[in-house]
């Protein structure tokens, strides 16, 4: 736990200075190696990205730099001339977050901006780190960010405890495996059979299935042979900022 007064200063200076900025780690199809899209990642030199939402957590402001960096995301990558790659763009959120009234007026300053974002490219990615307190309003929400063109995934399936329930009550358009299946696939033929049946499940509801954590060869060769649609992981290529990345 961090000392009280320690996590309000940190968070402080880091929304009021603004000091944060993000990375973008490529995820492909492994079908055919082409780029698919980016997943945004928060990042800062005060502190590691978990440190900051934890303290932002016991700060009472959670929410607060879960929409900042989720808006600022967005705002970093469509009005970079990257933006005209055509990938998709995965961005994190909190449950919490995304019920707030807060972040419905942001939302709504996006989808009214000159920003020129493909319908159908942003993907909400679901935090399976915090338990959704209330499914009915939370539905609700998704359902709204899918009228304004925005795609759902749920992020590390099979970490989180909640996360076939989530599947079926979301029905997401994306499926993000947790790293644990990634690591050592390859050698364990109990990865392969789970992964075997969730390919499955994903080709009959139509949910494009995700890989996280891909770092060896023979681990990436294996997931392409059990028909998973896209890869990530360092093997593929690390987060970095715009301007260091070829598109």
């Amino acid at each position: 736990m961090y000392k009280t007064n320690e996590c309000k200063n940190v968070i402080e200076g880091l929304i009021e200075k603004k000091l944060y900025y993000h990375t973008y780690q490529p995820l492909y199809r492994l079908s055919s190696g082409s780029l698919f899209g980016y997943e945004a990642l928060l990042r800062s030199d005060l502190r590691a990205p978990e440190q900051l939402f934890r303290m932002a957590a016991e700060s009472d402001r959670l929410n607060e730099l879960d929409a900042i960096s989720f808006f600022n995301a967005i705002l970093t990558f469509y009005l970079s001339k990257e933006s005209q790659s055509g990938c998709f763009l995965f961005l994190n959120i909190f449950p919490s977050t995304l019920v707030t009234p807060s972040f419905s007026e942001g939302l709504e300053k996006i989808v009214s901006s000159n920003l020129i974002i493909p319908h159908g490219r942003l993907v909400l990615e679901i935090n399976e780190g915090e338990q959704i307190e209330d499914m009915g309003l939370f539905q609700h929400a998704v359902a709204i960010m899918r009228q304004h063109g925005f795609l759902i995934a749920i992020d590390d399936v099979g970490k989180g405890m909640a996360s076939l329930k989530n599947i079926i009550e979301l029905e997401p358009d994306f499926i993000k495996l947790d790293r644990y299946f990634s690591v050592n696939l390859s050698a364990s033929k109990k990865k392969q059979r789970w992964i075997e049946l969730i390919v499955e499940y994903c080709k009959d509801a139509n949910v494009q299935l995700v890989l996280e954590g891909i770092e060896k060869s023979e681990d990436l060769a294996t997931a392409k042979a059990l028909g998973v649609s896209i890869g990530q992981g360092y093997l593929l290529g690390k987060p970095d900022i715009l301007d260091n990345m070829i598109f």
